[in-house]
This record gives C-alpha cells, sequence and structure tokens, in this order.
C-alpha cells in the first residue's frame, strides 16, 4: 500500500473542505467497532429505512465519521482477479428494513434459483419473512442474515468478491457514507461465510466500478475526488493490489450533480461490449456523453479488439432527468432491466435482447431514480466453487488457413476435478440443426485447453460455443448462456498462402492478417500477412493486459506476402512465460490483431 495513503483523518477532513462544498465529501476517524444499537447525534437514528443513496443535509454534518470503523488489512497475495458479473453467481444481497426497496416481483425471481440473502436484523426476520411468503416467494432459497444496516444501498458498501490465487475472498472499501454499520457488513458476511476480508484504505463504492473479469476495471472520477491528496498512480495502484486491476479506466462523469457513479449511465454486458446511455440531443449531458463513447471506442478490449459499444435511449423521467435503464442487473442467464413507465422502456428491454442474445431479459418497475435503480439496490455474490471457463471468440478471417484452432482456460475452483470427457467444443455449418462436437485436450500451460473445428470451405459461417463440466457438478459454458447462443465467425477466402503479391490474382484490397502456425507453439510460430500497397508497416506483440513485448517489423515494405517469425521472446531477448499474446499488424489506416498461446 502506498504511504501516500496513510494520511491523518484531520488532513483528509481539511482537503475535503477546501475541495468540495457539497456532496460525496468525506472524511477518515480512528478505528473503531460499532454496535448494533449506534445512535446517531442529534437524535438520528441508525435503523430507519428512509436513507437516500446520495448523503442527507443531517449526514453532511457529521463527515468526519466516514471510515471511523473501517479496518484496513494487507492486500490478498498471489495472483488476484475480480469477479465479473456474468459469471457464475450463487446467490442475491439485498436487504430489510420493513421494506426492501425492490419490488416483490424481482425478489420472487431472485429467489427462483437463487439463494436471496437478505440483510435483516433479529428483531423483523418474522416480519420479513412474512412480507415474502405471502408475495409467493420461494422461502426454501431464502436466508436471512442477523446484520444490522443503515441503509438498502448493498452495491455500494457490499462485498466486492475476488480469487486470490484461486481462493475466494472479499475486498472491502470505505464506504463514502456516514453509515458505520453498513461498512461493517463485509467484515461479519466475511465471518459467516468463513472467508477473508482485504480492508483497502480507498474511500469507493461499488455502483462507481464496473469490471470485465480479465483485468479492466473501468470508474467515473469520484474515486479521485473522494481520495483527495492521493495520485492518481497511487489509486490505480491499490486497485490493482486489491482487486486485480491492471487497467483502470477512469471517466469523467456526465454530471455535475448527482451521485455520480458510472452505472448510473454505463454498463459492461460481458468483456467485449458496453452499454451507454444515449439522450437527446439537446440534453445537457448530450456532450459528455458523447465525449466518454468516443473515449471508449478509442480503447481495446482484453481481447486486443476495440470495445462493441452498444447505446440505449433513456427518455425523460421529468425535466432533465433521464430514466437509468444501464442500472440493471445480470445473474446467471437472467436480465433484470429497471422500467420506468416511459416511452423508452420498451426499446431499452429490445435494446438488451439484441445484444444479449439468448439471456432472458425482463423488465421491471420500481422505485428508480434517474440515479439509482435495481443495481444499486442488490449486490451479486458469486459462486465460491465456479467452474471458469474463457475463450477468446474466433473472429472473421479474410483467409481460408485450415482447422479453426480454439483455445479455451478452464479452472475448476471446486478443486474436485474436471470431468475429461466433458470438455467441448460444438459447432455446426450455420442453418444446421446440430451441433458437432470436438474434445478439448489439455495443453501444457495450467488450465489451457485447444481444440480445432475442422476445415470447412471458403467463406463458410460457423458457430459454435465452449462446454465444460467438474465433478462438483457444475456446468460451465461459453458464452454463458449456451446453447441459447453461440460465437460466430466466417472461414474466409481463398488460402493466404496462394497469395504471391500484390499484383496477383488473389491479392487482397484490404490488408490480411493470416493465423500464425502453429498455435499454440512451444519455440517458434509464423506470422504470414499481406500488404495491399507498399508503404510502412508495424508487426508487435503484446501481453493480455496491452504491454508492449516485441517489435517484429517497423519498416517500409512493398505490396504482397510476408512471414516473420516469433520465438516467443522480448525486445530484450527474454522468454516469455507460457500464456495468451497477440500479434498486432499495422499499415495505413488499418490495424488487424490475432491470439497466439504460447506453452511452456
Amino acid at each position: 500500500m502506498p504511504d501516500r495513503l496513510r494520511g491523518p483523518a484531520i488532513l483528509v477532513l481539511i482537503g475535503i473542505v477546501i475541495f468540495f462544498v457539497a456532496e460525496d465529501d468525506l472524511a477518515r476517524g480512528a478505528p473503531q467497532t460499532p454496535t448494533s444499537d449506534y445512535e446517531y447525534p442529534h437524535g438520528g437514528s441508525a435503523s430507519h429505512d428512509d436513507l437516500p443513496i446520495h448523503l442527507t443535509e443531517e449526514e453532511m454534518s457529521r463527515l468526519d465519521e466516514i471510515g471511523m470503523y473501517h479496518k484496513v488489512t494487507s492486500p490478498p497475495s498471489g495472483t488476484i482477479r475480480r469477479c465479473a458479473q456474468w459469471e457464475p453467481v450463487t446467490g442475491a444481497l439485498i436487504r430489510y428494513n420493513y421494506g426492501f426497496g425492490l419490488p416483490y416481483d424481482i425478489i420472487s425471481e431472485y429467489a427462483e434459483d437463487l439463494t436471496l440473502h437478505v440483510l435483516c436484523v433479529s428483531g423483523q426476520q418474522s416480519a420479513c419473512y412474512s412480507a415474502l411468503e405471502s408475495r409467493g416467494v420461494n422461502m426454501a432459497n431464502v436466508e436471512m442474515i442477523d446484520i444490522s444496516t443503515n441503509s438498502m444501498w448493498t452495491r455500494d458498501y457490499g462485498p466486492q468478491t475476488v480469487f486470490a490465487d484461486g481462493e475466494w475472498g472479499f475486498v472491502d472499501h470505505v464506504y463514502n457514507r456516514p453509515r458505520p454499520l453498513d461498512d461493517q457488513v463485509n467484515w461479519e458476511l466475511g465471518t459467516l461465510w468463513s472467508c477473508p476480508v482485504y480492508g483497502s484504505e480507498l474511500v469507493h463504492t461499488g455502483g462507481n466500478f464496473l469490471y470485465d473479469g480479465h483485468g479492466t476495471g473501468f470508474s467515473t472520477d469520484l474515486v479521485w475526488d473522494e481520495n483527495p491528496g492521493v495520485s492518481h498512480e497511487d489509486i490505480a495502484q491499490t486497485m490493482e493490489a486489491y482487486l486485480g486491476i491492471t487497467d483502470y479506466v477512469v471517466l469523467p462523469d456526465i454530471s455535475s450533480t448527482g451521485i455520480h457513479h458510472i452505472d448510473c449511465w454505463m454498463k459492461l454486458l460481458d468483456e467485449e461490449t458496453i452499454l451507454v446511455k444515449q439522450v437527446a440531443s439537446g440534453h445537457p449531458h448530450y456532450d459528455d456523453l458523447e465525449a466518454n463513447v468516443a473515449t471508449l471506442g478509442s480503447l481495446t478490449n482484453c481481447y486486443g479488439r476495440p470495445y462493441n459499444i452498444v447505446r440505449v435511449m433513456c427518455g425523460s423521467v421529468g425535466g432533465n432527468d433521464v430514466a437509468a435503464h444501464t442500472n440493471s442487473m445480470i445473474l446467471n442467464g437472467k436480465v433484470f432491466v429497471p422500467l420506468f413507465g416511459i416511452s423508452t422502456d420498451s426499446s431499452a428491454v429490445a435494446t438488451y435482447r439484441a445484444a444479449m442474445p439468448g439471456y432472458e431479459v425482463m423488465g421491471f418497475t420500481g422505485s428508480w431514480l434517474s440515479d439509482d435503480a435495481i443495481h444499486c439496490r442488490t449486490m451479486e455474490i458469486p459462486d465460491r466453487y465456479m467452474l471458469v471457463v474463457d475463450t477468446n471468440p474466433l473472429q472473421d478471417r479474410d483467409y481460408n488457413t485450415g482447422p479453426c484452432g480454439v483455445s479455451v482456460y478452464v479452472d475448476d475452483r471446486s478443486e474436485m476435478g474436471l470431468v475429461s470427457d466433458s470438455l467441448l467444443v460444438y459447432w455446426r455449418i450455420q442453418g444446421e440443426a446440430d451441433f458437432s462436437s470436438v474434445a478439448l485436450a489439455a495443453t501444457a500451460y495450467a488450465d489451457s485447453y485447444y481444440a480445432e473445428i475442422p476445415m470447412q470451405a471458403d467463406s463458410t459461417d460457423i458457430e459454435y460455443y465452449v462446454f465444460a463440466r467438474d465433478s462438483s457438478g457444475r456446468r460451465s459454458n461459453r458464452p454463458p448462456v449456451a446453447p441459447a447462443a453461440w460465437y460466430t465467425f466466417n472461414t474466409g477466402g481463398p488460402d493466404i498462402s496462394s497469395v504471391t503479391d500484390a499484383s496477383g490474382g488473389c491479392a487482397p484490397r484490404d490488408l490480411v492478417l493470416g493465423a500464425n502456425q502453429p498455435n499454440p507453439f512451444r519455440e517458434v510460430t509464423a506470422i504470414e500477412f499481406v500488404v495491399p500497397v507498399s508503404g510502412r508497416v508495424q508487426l508487435a506483440v503484446f501481453d493480455v493486459i496491452g504491454r508492449h513485448l516485441a517489435t517484429l517489423v517497423d519498416e517500409y515494405l512493398a505490396a504482397g506476402k510476408q512471414v516473420v517469425l516469433w520465438h516467443g521472446r522480448t525486445a530484450g531477448g527474454e522468454r516469455l512465460p507460457a500464456g495468451v499474446y497477440y500479434c498486432r499488424l499495422k499499415s495505413g489506416n488499418s490495424t488487424l490483431t490475432r491470439r497466439m498461446v504460447l506453452l511452456e
């Protein structure tokens, strides 16, 4: 942890008084231990149910209490990975205090096939039970948790779930509200569920953090404002130390008011797809939103490709306040979309369905606000023994270069072992009714598997998905809802090997990057590409988080086919560890990327 994060509480308070005059200010006090009968100053009660998502006027007078009960620990050790929301979950965390803040139809859906974890003090559990049972909620899937809270915003103060060297645990930031019971929830859950809790010194909230499961996180600049005196670099380092976020994208918020959380206007649907709010061109937030969309459009995802950006139109709910259609939940195969009783409700549901084929997309009305809805009031609980399956979806080929190699990462967190004959790639030619299967074979790289879809005719559309099963009975697919959805790619045209030069009959009109052969490889792999016109060409190698490792070509080349060898080494000649790497080809205004797997 950087030393600059360890400052006296009074300095933080002074910094805030100078920097801020409104909501979301903060201060730190000495660590203490709250009690469930904690009493607010000025006669307030810790148990009232009407605390809003933003700071109240009364709370503004108690900013010195923010973080006063927070515990700080060393970060997790080893390799750390924050779970993405679309990964397998076993439960949903909500709060009850003579009300849930959520409509019962959502709660019933949660409890249909997940555990509904309800934070509810013992004196209210009978009323809570009756309320749920009378609405037909599946009580067999309800767990009452006797933990006191101050508010219902479980997203903001709830546990950030990580795997540290494969072990399940929670990360707890300082909650940016003077609500000491909320700030202790994660520690009590850690005790209840027998998992470690790692306390960071950052003031941060769950609603202002989105993550892709591959090391990239997104927040608004609220995270900078709430940690005055801490450099942006130190904030990013802390996010990496505690959550494994190696690429931390901080964007300017779109509004000068409100809670400034990123989930009010953006959502990751998967590691390649970002949903962003869209408003009418005359709206005060229009320019700021479009500027952020332009920034997102300039980024590359974990596979080295530009993000697929989807826009969801959000109509007015009164004046300049617009619907928070992005403030949704993804829980296994279900998507919960907030509806506001306005004209954009139906188009919002349609947008989700188009962007997330195979998911059950449902809309729900509730007491939603323009900067608060379902996502703010629910925290997913990932499966601590999940079967992780990951693959870089195959892309359309420019040329048909033979069998299509599929590299897959499979990790059974149950540690009960994989079922060897249930590691498969299912594939079919588009239009066929049935899938064929090919077995995934283990490579020399830990948790890495490989299979080849047999070579097909030129310009054939192939549909496929990946399946795995472990001995605990868990089954996982990629995409997650397969076989209701699948990946699709085109085999491409004539083989790149038939291209001789730019004037030949088979020469392409566009830049072409062929699949490296072999792939995976151990010692050396050949990278073929075709330059359509003479010009400067760059071919470089990057790791999965975008770090440049080696430049293979950076020179003026004549039009035609080229073959370059890579020996799995850095520019300095150091042998790289086994893993996934990317070669990136640039010429003119064109950029192409290919995934390469280096074996031990």
